[in-house]
């Protein structure tokens, strides 16, 4: 093996490219020259304006245990991005996991960002769950909408008008396409109650999304059942002058 070349074990692979040794280690790719020389490697550093950059860190507590989680550099209030920051790690499942160790399961965590509008960031957490021996694992999925100025992670009651019942109005436009679309004709009977104040959820410029966990609503099959609701079909109960609508148009 050439001098520099990481030594790999059941966590990783070295393959040979061509002229180049491509190392794929704990789920992220470096190629590497005859020398043990980097040529590339995935890029840690994800620049979403000439101020902000999200920095991808790694937690690896335990050999079933395996994170990469978000951390934002470029706020002006430090003490907010901090926070932010902390949040970011606890939305990631960063949390104690004990070294040395079987664990009873696998984990798995990453990130990308999903959507950035002038102070408005949003990245998607995901992670996967293997109890060893299960069938199957089961996935968990987050967004985080943050205000880059003062760190405000905004909540879906953020997007609305204080006296509008949101819940009720989302609830039956889901019960609709539920009703109506055959896309979702994987719901199960009589599962879909309506959605809750606090329902995962995700936007871009012009829509939001509503979603449920697997099993919730549909089969495991089915995934993340995920509605697309129009920010025009709902605008006489959006709160236009909030710092959430404001940002993100």
């Amino acid at each position: 093996m050439a001098k520099g070349l990481p030594i790999v074990n059941g966590e990783g692979t070295l393959t040979l490219e061509g002229n180049l040794i491509k190392a794929n280690i704990d789920q992220r790719i470096t190629y590497y020259d005859g020398s043990g020389n980097i040529v590339w490697r995935q890029n840690k550093i994800i620049p979403i304006s000439q101020r902000y950059k999200v920095i991808e860190k790694k937690y690896k507590p335990n050999k079933d245990y395996l994170v990469y989680y978000p951390q934002i550099e470029g706020m002006f209030d430090l003490g907010a991005e901090q926070k932010v920051n902390e949040e970011l790690k606890s939305l990631s499942q960063v949390k104690p996991v004990q070294s040395g160790i079987q664990l009873e399961s696998s984990y798995t965590g990453d990130f990308s960002i999903k959507f950035y509008k002038d102070q408005l960031l949003v990245i998607e957490i995901g992670g996967y769950d293997y109890p060893f021996g299960a069938a199957h694992g089961m996935p968990y999925r987050v967004y985080a909408h943050i205000n880059l100025i003062n760190g405000a992670i905004y909540k879906l009651a953020d997007l609305f008008k204080k006296d509008s019942d949101y819940v009720k109005v989302l609830s039956d436009i889901i019960a609709k396409q539920i009703k109506e679309d055959d896309q979702y004709s994987y719901v199960f009977p009589d599962s879909y109650k309506g959605i809750s104040v606090d329902q995962p959820f995700f936007v871009d410029n012009k829509t939001l999304y509503i979603y449920f966990e697997p099993y919730e609503i549909g089969p495991y099959a089915a995934g993340f059942p995920t509605f697309k609701i129009p920010f025009d079909e709902i605008m006489d109960i959006i709160n236009t002058e909030g710092g959430f609508w404001k940002f993100l148009h």
